[in-house]
Protein backbone atom coordinates (compact mmCIF):
# COMPACT_ATOMS: atom_id res chain seq x y z
CA UNK A 1 0.00 0.00 0.00
CA UNK A 2 1.66 3.20 -0.96
CA UNK A 3 -1.88 5.98 -0.58
CA UNK A 4 -4.52 5.76 1.86
CA UNK A 5 -7.01 8.40 1.23
CA UNK A 6 -10.61 9.07 3.20
CA UNK A 7 -13.27 10.54 0.97
CA UNK A 8 -16.89 10.10 0.10
CA UNK A 9 -18.55 8.06 -2.37
CA UNK A 10 -19.26 11.73 -4.52
CA UNK A 11 -15.98 13.37 -4.40
CA UNK A 12 -14.00 13.75 -7.21
CA UNK A 13 -10.66 12.26 -7.38
CA UNK A 14 -7.46 13.20 -9.11
CA UNK A 15 -4.20 11.25 -9.81
CA UNK A 16 -1.15 12.96 -10.29
CA UNK A 17 1.69 10.70 -12.25
CA UNK A 18 5.45 10.76 -12.07
CA UNK A 19 4.90 11.29 -15.94
CA UNK A 20 3.37 14.91 -14.69
CA UNK A 21 -0.10 14.16 -15.66
CA UNK A 22 -3.67 14.46 -14.08
CA UNK A 23 -6.41 12.09 -13.81
CA UNK A 24 -9.80 12.01 -12.46
CA UNK A 25 -12.57 9.58 -11.36
CA UNK A 26 -15.24 9.45 -9.23
CA UNK A 27 -15.01 7.74 -5.97
CA UNK A 28 -18.42 5.14 -6.77
CA UNK A 29 -16.54 4.32 -10.18
CA UNK A 30 -14.15 1.86 -7.55
CA UNK A 31 -15.95 -0.69 -6.76
CA UNK A 32 -16.54 -1.47 -2.84
CA UNK A 33 -14.72 -4.43 -1.51
CA UNK A 34 -14.85 -6.82 1.72
CA UNK A 35 -11.80 -6.01 4.21
CA UNK A 36 -10.18 -9.41 2.71
CA UNK A 37 -10.40 -8.34 -1.03
CA UNK A 38 -7.49 -8.02 -3.17
CA UNK A 39 -9.00 -4.66 -5.19
CA UNK A 40 -8.92 -3.99 -9.18
CA UNK A 41 -5.27 -2.49 -10.82
CA UNK A 42 -5.54 1.16 -11.27
CA UNK A 43 -5.03 0.46 -15.02
CA UNK A 44 -8.82 -0.59 -14.94
CA UNK A 45 -9.97 2.86 -14.27
CA UNK A 46 -7.23 5.23 -15.93
CA UNK A 47 -5.35 5.42 -18.96
CA UNK A 48 -1.80 5.17 -18.20
CA UNK A 49 0.90 4.72 -19.85
CA UNK A 50 2.72 1.28 -19.38
CA UNK A 51 5.64 2.44 -17.49
CA UNK A 52 3.17 5.36 -16.05
CA UNK A 53 2.65 5.40 -11.49
CA UNK A 54 0.68 7.51 -9.69
CA UNK A 55 2.29 9.66 -7.19
CA UNK A 56 -0.58 11.47 -5.46
CA UNK A 57 -4.34 10.90 -5.09
CA UNK A 58 -6.44 13.88 -3.50
CA UNK A 59 -10.17 13.68 -3.12
CA UNK A 60 -11.38 17.39 -4.58
CA UNK A 61 -13.19 19.40 -2.06
CA UNK A 62 -16.96 19.48 -2.73
CA UNK A 63 -17.34 23.26 -2.86
CA UNK A 64 -14.48 25.53 -3.60
CA UNK A 65 -15.37 28.83 -1.94
CA UNK A 66 -14.62 31.75 -4.58
CA UNK A 67 -11.60 33.57 -3.16
CA UNK A 68 -10.55 30.82 -0.85
CA UNK A 69 -6.98 31.47 -2.44
CA UNK A 70 -7.05 27.04 -2.91
CA UNK A 71 -4.55 25.79 -5.02
CA UNK A 72 -2.29 22.64 -6.07
CA UNK A 73 1.72 22.67 -4.86
CA UNK A 74 3.41 20.39 -7.33
CA UNK A 75 7.00 18.89 -6.74
CA UNK A 76 9.30 17.12 -8.59
CA UNK A 77 11.92 15.04 -7.99
CA UNK A 78 14.83 17.39 -8.89
CA UNK A 79 13.68 20.01 -6.85
CA UNK A 80 11.16 22.60 -9.50
CA UNK A 81 8.03 23.75 -7.51
CA UNK A 82 4.34 24.84 -9.31
CA UNK A 83 1.38 26.16 -7.93
CA UNK A 84 -1.71 25.80 -10.19
CA UNK A 85 -5.18 26.84 -9.35
CA UNK A 86 -7.53 24.15 -8.23
CA UNK A 87 -10.16 25.73 -10.93
CA UNK A 88 -7.56 24.01 -13.50
CA UNK A 89 -8.88 20.50 -12.40
CA UNK A 90 -12.73 20.76 -11.90
CA UNK A 91 -12.67 19.52 -15.42
CA UNK A 92 -10.35 16.38 -16.21
CA UNK A 93 -11.15 14.26 -18.98
CA UNK A 94 -10.84 10.63 -19.12
CA UNK A 95 -7.52 10.57 -20.89
CA UNK A 96 -5.93 12.90 -18.31
CA UNK A 97 -4.30 16.30 -18.99
CA UNK A 98 -0.71 17.53 -18.37
CA UNK A 99 -0.68 19.22 -14.69
CA UNK A 100 3.74 20.66 -14.77
CA UNK A 101 5.82 20.35 -18.35
CA UNK A 102 8.54 18.00 -16.93
CA UNK A 103 12.54 18.38 -17.52
CA UNK A 104 13.99 14.74 -19.44
CA UNK A 105 14.82 12.79 -16.39
CA UNK A 106 12.45 14.55 -13.76
CA UNK A 107 9.70 13.33 -12.23
CA UNK A 108 6.58 14.47 -10.33
CA UNK A 109 6.89 13.01 -6.68
CA UNK A 110 3.92 15.02 -5.25
CA UNK A 111 0.69 17.14 -5.59
CA UNK A 112 -0.88 18.76 -2.24
CA UNK A 113 -3.68 21.76 -1.24
CA UNK A 114 -2.19 24.68 -0.33
CA UNK A 115 -3.77 28.02 0.63
CA UNK A 116 -1.84 31.52 0.45
CA UNK A 117 -0.93 31.29 3.95
CA UNK A 118 0.68 27.75 4.34
CA UNK A 119 4.00 27.00 4.09
CA UNK A 120 5.47 23.72 2.45
CA UNK A 121 8.85 21.59 3.42
CA UNK A 122 11.01 19.63 1.27
CA UNK A 123 13.09 17.38 2.15
CA UNK A 124 15.91 15.44 0.19
CA UNK A 125 17.68 11.61 -0.06
CA UNK A 126 20.71 13.67 1.73
CA UNK A 127 18.66 14.81 4.58
CA UNK A 128 18.28 18.63 3.31
CA UNK A 129 15.18 20.58 4.55
CA UNK A 130 13.84 23.78 3.06
CA UNK A 131 11.22 25.64 4.72
CA UNK A 132 9.35 28.32 2.59
CA UNK A 133 5.91 30.24 2.36
CA UNK A 134 3.65 28.95 -1.02
CA UNK A 135 3.19 32.15 -1.87
CA UNK A 136 6.72 32.51 -2.66
CA UNK A 137 5.72 30.44 -6.20
CA UNK A 138 3.02 31.99 -8.16
CA UNK A 139 0.06 30.17 -9.55
CA UNK A 140 0.84 29.22 -13.35
CA UNK A 141 -0.99 27.45 -16.23
CA UNK A 142 -1.45 24.13 -16.61
CA UNK A 143 1.37 23.55 -19.16
CA UNK A 144 4.10 25.59 -17.24
CA UNK A 145 7.45 24.08 -16.13
CA UNK A 146 7.60 25.31 -12.72
CA UNK A 147 10.53 27.23 -10.82
CA UNK A 148 13.41 26.25 -8.98
CA UNK A 149 12.06 25.26 -5.27
CA UNK A 150 15.29 23.23 -3.55
CA UNK A 151 18.50 23.15 -4.80
CA UNK A 152 19.32 19.46 -4.53
CA UNK A 153 22.93 17.82 -4.86
CA UNK A 154 24.18 15.63 -7.29
CA UNK A 155 23.08 12.40 -6.76
CA UNK A 156 20.41 13.56 -4.36
CA UNK A 157 16.60 14.10 -5.00
CA UNK A 158 13.25 15.21 -3.44
CA UNK A 159 11.68 12.44 -1.19
CA UNK A 160 9.07 14.20 0.53
CA UNK A 161 6.93 17.57 0.26
CA UNK A 162 4.70 18.25 3.57
CA UNK A 163 2.43 21.47 3.49
CA UNK A 164 2.22 23.29 6.84
CA UNK A 165 -1.71 24.86 7.64
CA UNK A 166 -0.78 28.19 8.58
CA UNK A 167 -3.97 28.12 11.24
CA UNK A 168 -2.21 25.11 12.59
CA UNK A 169 -2.80 25.91 17.03
CA UNK A 170 -0.99 22.18 17.21
CA UNK A 171 2.63 21.63 18.27
CA UNK A 172 3.23 20.06 15.08
CA UNK A 173 6.66 17.64 14.20
CA UNK A 174 7.94 16.35 11.16
CA UNK A 175 8.37 12.63 11.38
CA UNK A 176 11.95 11.50 8.61
CA UNK A 177 12.36 7.97 7.96
CA UNK A 178 15.57 6.80 6.42
CA UNK A 179 15.55 3.46 4.03
CA UNK A 180 17.33 1.37 6.89
CA UNK A 181 14.14 1.97 9.38
CA UNK A 182 15.15 4.23 11.40
CA UNK A 183 12.90 7.07 12.15
CA UNK A 184 13.35 10.45 13.84
CA UNK A 185 10.66 13.65 14.65
CA UNK A 186 11.87 17.06 15.18
CA UNK A 187 9.57 20.16 16.38
CA UNK A 188 8.47 22.40 13.27
CA UNK A 189 9.70 25.44 15.10
CA UNK A 190 12.98 23.96 14.11
CA UNK A 191 12.51 24.65 10.76
CA UNK A 192 12.33 28.48 10.11
CA UNK A 193 11.15 29.86 7.10
CA UNK A 194 13.62 30.82 4.14
CA UNK A 195 13.40 31.56 0.66
CA UNK A 196 12.51 29.31 -2.26
CA UNK A 197 15.14 28.05 -3.95
CA UNK A 198 18.31 27.40 -1.82
CA UNK A 199 19.97 24.30 -0.41
CA UNK A 200 18.08 24.55 2.86
CA UNK A 201 19.53 22.53 6.29
CA UNK A 202 20.25 19.47 7.24
CA UNK A 203 17.02 17.59 9.14
CA UNK A 204 18.56 14.09 10.14
CA UNK A 205 22.20 12.33 10.42
CA UNK A 206 22.67 10.21 7.59
CA UNK A 207 25.04 7.11 7.98
CA UNK A 208 26.23 3.69 6.20
CA UNK A 209 23.70 2.26 9.00
CA UNK A 210 20.46 4.62 8.53
CA UNK A 211 20.55 4.88 4.95
CA UNK A 212 19.32 7.78 2.62
CA UNK A 213 16.29 9.34 3.57
CA UNK A 214 13.10 8.05 2.18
Amino acid sequence: ITHLVSATMHNDLLFFTDKGKAYQIKMYDIPEGKRATRGKSIQNFLSLSPDEKVTSILPMPKEVKKGSGLSLMLITRDGVGKRVSVDSFKDVRRSGIISISLDAGDELISASFVEPKDTVILISSDAQSIRFAVEDIREMGRSAGGVRAMKVDKGAYIVGAIPVKANSKDVAELLTVSAKGYGKKTSLDEYKVQGRGGSGIKTFKVTEKTGDLI
